[in-house]
C-alpha cells in the first residue's frame, strides 16, 4: 500500500526534465516562427518601399519623355536665329551616359515694353533670368509665332535676338516677326537618369538624376536601383511605325526615334518596373 502510494504522489525527476525540455523546444520553435515572421514582415516593407521608390522614379522619368524635344512652339511657326543652326531640344534622347532628355523649360510670361516690338531688342516688364548666350525661346501668348536665338545682351529685363559682338545670331533677311504684348520665355533644360552607388554604400546602387536647371548636381531618387535599361523604337522608312529597337549606349543622333522603353532593375531580388512613353516633341 506505502509503496503503491508512493508511486502516485507526482512527477518523476525525469518526468520533469523532460516536459521542461519539450516546453523549451516548443517556446525556441515559437520565437524562431515569430523572429521569422518578423523579418519576413520587414523584407516585404522594404521591398514595397523599393518597388513604391521605383514607380514614383519611373513616373518622373515619363514626365520627361513627354516633354522630351518640346520646341517651344509648334515648329511650323518658329523661327531659328542662332547662326550656328543648333537646336538645344536635339538630340531629344541620348543613351551614352544613362538615359539623357532634352526639352525646353518655361520661365513664365513677361510683358513686352512697346508692343508690337519688330526690331532686335524686346525690352520687359521685368527680369527674364536667360543669362547671356544662352538659347531661348520667346513665344508669343497668342500663339502666333516664336523665335529662338542666343541672348546677345547682358541686360536682365531685356532679349536681345540681334547678332550681338560675336555674331551669334543671323539676322534674318525677311525681317524679325513682331511680338506682342505679352510673351513666354523658355530655356533649354537637360535632364540625365542613370544608375550609381548609393550615397553612404560600397556596394549598394542608386537611380540619380542630374538637371539642367538645378547646376546639374546628383539627385538620389530610389536605394536599391540595379539597373536602368533604355530601348528606343526607331522608324526607318517614315511610316511611324517603329522598324526596330536599339538599346543602352547606342547613337540615336539623327535617328526618328518612335518611342522609349524604360525598365528599372530593383537590387537583391527579382523585381523590375518598366514603362514604354510614345514621343511626341521628337518626331520630324
Amino acid at each position: 500500500m506505502t509503496a503503491g502510494l508512493r508511486r502516485q504522489r507526482g512527477f518523476t525527476l525525469l518526468g520533469l526534465l523532460i516536459a521542461t525540455g519539450l516546453g523549451a523546444i516548443v517556446l525556441l520553435t515559437a520565437g524562431e516562427s515569430l523572429l521569422t515572421a518578423r523579418q519576413m514582415e520587414r523584407i516585404d516593407r522594404s521591398t514595397a518601399r523599393n518597388l513604391d521608390g521605383a514607380r514614383l522614379a519611373l513616373t518622373l522619368i515619363a514626365g520627361s519623355l513627354r516633354q522630351a524635344g518640346y520646341p517651344g512652339c509648334h515648329p511650323d511657326r518658329r523661327r531659328n536665329l542662332v547662326s550656328t543652326g543648333e537646336d538645344p531640344a536635339v538630340p531629344a534622347i541620348s543613351t551614352s551616359n544613362g538615359l539623357t532628355i532634352r526639352t525646353l523649360r518655361s520661365l513664365g510670361q513677361r510683358g513686352i515694353v512697346g508692343a508690337p516690338v519688330t526690331g532686335e531688342s524686346l525690352s520687359l516688364d521685368r527680369a527674364h533670368g536667360v543669362e547671356p548666350g544662352q538659347p531661348v525661346v520667346v513665344v508669343n501668348a497668342s500663339g502666333s509665332g516664336c523665335v529662338l536665338f542666343r541672348q546677345a545682351t547682358t541686360a536682365i529685363d531685356t532679349l536681345d535676338r540681334g547678332p550681338g559682338a560675336a555674331a551669334i545670331n543671323r539676322v534674318p533677311a525677311e525681317g524679325y516677326r513682331p511680338m506682342g504684348e505679352r510673351v513666354e520665355i523658355l530655356v533649354p533644360e537637360r535632364t540625365t537618369f542613370f544608375v550609381d552607388t548609393a550615397v553612404g554604400s560600397e556596394d549598394g546602387s542608386s537611380l540619380f538624376r542630374r538637371r539642367e536647371s538645378t547646376g546639374g548636381d546628383r539627385e538620389e531618387l530610389v536605394v536599391g536601383v540595379q539597373s536602368l535599361t533604355v530601348e528606343a523604337g526607331i522608324d526607318d522608312n517614315g511610316d511611324g511605325y517603329a522598324d526596330r529597337t536599339v538599346t543602352g549606349a547606342a547613337g540615336l543622333d539623327g535617328l526618328d526615334i518612335v518611342f522609349v522603353g524604360v525598365a528599372l532593375q530593383m537590387a537583391g531580388a527579382n523585381q523590375r518596373v518598366a514603362t514604354t512613353i510614345a514621343l511626341r516633341n521628337a518626331r520630324p
